[in-house]
């Protein structure tokens, strides 16, 4: 069992700790569900030298393989081999060196190829490899490399239903926010595999583990607090207040529209900050931008914290219909944009609402 890593989301350098604790808690989860590999990607090595070097603290038994990493850091490995019936399987991960570009605190690598090479030459019966470039610079790669058996493509979201087949090695590839894991099983005899599935994940198929979910729920209420700390700092860093918003919000919308906004209150639009509340996320930014009204981390300019704009809770009127500031002082202008899937996939997207349907879903906002 192989993560590919890339287990944390918008790796900047603002927020350095929270995406460390996400890491932390994930290698934990992924320890506890038994996975042999990790392989970090673009998104923990851009972390450089600070990260990298204390996975090991982490992972547990699993794992940590970084071939191409120029100074071997403790308790990573460049490959390993694991022995199952008699078989010998190799496994190996290498990254793009330009990606030492962005790091953070410092990351050196070596050529990919050089050291694929000189790790193929082992004794192996299956070798595989997970490979941390864009999905066409791996094919490349992979072109040039002789005694790749199986290429895991590791960077760019999507999935590949089917293997694809080049110099003689089966490209794989599922990277869709761990929605589904993918399957393989491998025919020695033949050198090619027998069986290829993807398992899709979801509640209703696959109960959750209490220890994880303990662990979830503690990580929730950490990050919760963090971020309400950071919003403390950065309000008494700056002392400005909030100016003036084209956001007005849905009780401006009552007096005129009382229907529409009776309408309104029966959806679960009017209910999606109090959905984050429940889970602990009511501070998280990740999730924040598609729970209120016209979120700046949508480049809009309307919400921008729980704590200075909290008469933007849910999904108001404006999210859709766009900032009615100009519409209420002058009713008769101009007003509301026309409601497209366009609208709506902004946050119905299809790693958040994989089933959403725009021409059926829009009548259970209908007004």
């Amino acid at each position: 069992m192989i993560n590919c890593g890339n287990l944390t989301r918008n790796t900047t350098r603002s927020d350095f700790e929270s995406k460390f604790h996400t890491l932390q808690l994930a290698l934990k989860c992924y320890d506890m569900m038994g996975a042999e590999v990790f392989t970090p990607g673009a998104q923990e090595l851009v972390y450089g030298r600070k990260v990298i070097y204390s996975l090991h603290k982490f992972a547990g038994q699993s794992t940590i393989i970084c071939s191409n990493l120029a100074a071997r850091a403790p308790g990573i490995k460049s490959s390993r081999i694991f022995t199952i019936a008699g078989k010998k399987i190799l496994v190996a991960s290498v990254f793009n060196p330009r990606l030492s570009r962005k790091a953070i605190h410092g990351l050196e690598a070596d050529d990919p190829t050089a050291v694929l090479q000189k790790i193929l030459s082992q004794p192996h019966d299956l070798a595989i490899v997970v490979f941390h470039f864009s999905d066409n610079q791996a094919r490349k790669l992979i072109r040039r490399i002789d005694g790749i058996n199986i290429a895991i493509l590791a960077t760019q979201r999507g999935i590949l239903p089917k293997y694809e087949l080049i110099n003689g090695c089966y490209v794989l590839k599922n990277n869709n926010h761990g929605k589904t894991v993918g399957y393989l099983d491998w025919d020695f005899k033949k050198n090619q595999p027998a069986r290829m599935k993807m398992l899709r994940i979801d509640k209703k198929r696959y109960a959750s583990d209490p220890k994880i979910v303990k662990l979830v729920d503690e990580y929730e209420k950490w990050l919760r607090n963090h971020y309400i700390e950071l919003e403390k700092a950065k309000k008494e860093a700056t002392g400005a207040e909030p100016r003036e918003l084209r956001y007005v919000g849905s009780r401006a919308c009552g007096p005129c529209h009382p229907k529409i906004i009776a309408s309104w209150k029966s959806t679960r639009h009017a209910r999606a900050y109090a959905s984050l509340q429940k889970k602990c996320k009511d501070y998280c930014p990740d999730c924040l931008p598609c729970h209120v009204t016209g979120s700046q981390l949508h480049g809009k300019k309307g919400f921008s914290s729980p704590a200075r704009t909290p008469d933007l809770f849910n999904v108001q009127c404006e999210e859709c219909h766009g900032p009615a500031r100009d519409h209420v002082k002058d009713p008769k202008a101009d007003y509301g944009r026309p409601i497209t899937r366009k609208t709506c996939i902004i946050c119905h997207d299809e790693n958040s609402d994989p089933e959403f349907s725009f021409s059926r879903d829009r009548d259970l906002i209908a007004h």
